[in-house]
């Protein structure tokens, strides 16, 4: 056998042992650090757990957390703000009380008018027709009156000379002069009676006459019109007419608040009052408290308040949706406390405070006003004390807690 047939064979015979080792050396060495991550991942899963477990232990031996705020004096008014409705002080729907078409108009949409100001014209012929005719009616009435007047004057003057002339003169004749005397103070009176009549004709077309001549009833702003020039205008029918202009006054305006049965009782007529725009309150108006209904309406149990405010620059206009503040007085001193500080019991409403060891000790209480985020109290608080915010129903009488003052 040749030397290189023997090296073969040995080569053979050992690469084959020299692999296995190597193979079970690299998978020795995966295992040991497989080994080594799982230990070095449980071993803080474990610490921190065993952590929680004593934070939990202790927690649950320590005593419980509660959030708290201060009771404090109520200031000796108080301010309340409400949605209100503002109104034009006056308005009106201007029509037309005589038939005719439209001669022209002088306002428009827009335009301040004064009172008595002329603001359009009705063309109508034939009321001034009419008033012409009923004027020379009360001419000839007046003519007629005269002559009934002369007449009378010569009835009495024929039966005083007839009466005189004593026995020249038949008794019938006498007693045809004194029908005649009757008969023209008749025809007198009525020829006065005609003039009368005759007077108030002509003072009706006069009337109408007038009435082609729109005129505004007050100082204010012109807020609709609703014809042109030309247009067919019908008087006192209610289905046809139609009012020409609308014209309201604001300055001052009203302004109407329906106030709550809770904070009724503190609104008083010349109480003041501020207003102002929801979405510009930089700006605020004076007004005051003019009338009330002084009845509470069933259905919302509000009161209907009405404040006047001056506007003589038109800043406020009428439909506007604003807010009033009234200021008041209040009757007693109270305390406020948040409202999520009640609680309800069986006895009654209560009030969770904490004592020098901050114990819980509920106190009944008499609740006042709603605020929303703070109530009234009237009675069972002194205005010093420390209240818990939303005790619920799990906290016992004398439970001593940890206080956290709430985020305000």
């Amino acid at each position: 056998m040749g030397t290189t047939q023997v090296l073969s064979a040995w080569r053979a015979t050992t690469r084959p042992d020299r692999r296995g080792r190597w193979v079970l050396g690299i998978g020795g060495l995966l295992a040991v650090s497989l080994a080594g991550s799982l230990v070095a991942a449980t071993l803080p899963r474990l610490r921190h757990e065993k952590e929680l477990d004593a934070a939990a232990a202790r927690t649950a031996d320590s005593p419980p957390v509660v959030t708290v705020a201060s009771a404090r004096r109520a200031p000796p008014t108080s301010e309340l703000t409400l949605p209100g409705n503002a109104q034009a002080y006056r308005g009106a729907a201007l029509y037309a009380r005589t038939n005719g078409y439209l001669k022209r108009w002088l306002v428009d949409i827009g335009d301040r008018v004064k009172e008595g100001q002329l603001v359009a014209e009705i063309s109508a012929p034939d009321v001034d027709d009419q008033l012409a005719q009923a004027r020379a009616n009360l001419v000839l009435s007046r003519a007629n009156l005269k002559v009934s007047e002369a007449n009378l004057e010569l009835a009495k003057i024929t039966l005083d000379r007839d009466v005189k002339s004593g026995v020249a003169t038949a008794p019938q004749v006498i007693d045809q002069d004194r029908a005649q005397v009757t008969t023209a103070a008749a025809q007198v009176e009525s020829a006065k009676a005609s003039i009368q009549v005759n007077e108030a004709t002509v003072q009706q077309y006069a009337d109408l006459q007038s009435f082609q001549k729109i005129v505004a009833p007050f100082a204010g702003v012109v807020t609709a019109r609703t014809v042109d020039p030309g247009a067919l205008v019908t008087a006192d029918n209610p289905s046809e007419a139609r009012p020409l202009f609308y014209v309201m006054q604001t300055d001052p305006l009203r302004v109407f608040v329906n106030v709550p049965q809770v904070y009724a009782t503190t609104i008083a007529v010349g109480q003041g009052a501020v207003v102002y725009r929801q979405e510009g309150p930089g700006r605020q108006f004076t007004g005051r408290v003019t009338r009330t209904a002084d009845a509470l309406d069933p259905s919302t149990r509000t009161l209907l308040t009405q404040v006047d405010v001056p506007n003589p620059d038109g800043a406020l206009r009428p439909g506007m949706y604003l807010q009033v503040k009234f200021v008041a007085a209040r009757a007693a001193s109270a305390v406020l406390v948040p409202s999520a500080a009640l609680a309800w019991r069986p006895e009654g409403t209560v009030v969770p405070v904490l004592d020098r060891d901050n114990r819980v000790r509920y106190r009944p209480v008499q609740v006042g006003r709603d605020y929303g985020l703070e109530v009234e109290v009237v009675s069972g608080l002194q205005g010093d004390e420390t209240v818990v915010v939303r005790p619920g129903d799990a906290l016992p009488e004398g439970q001593e807690v940890v206080p956290a003052l709430a985020a305000k």
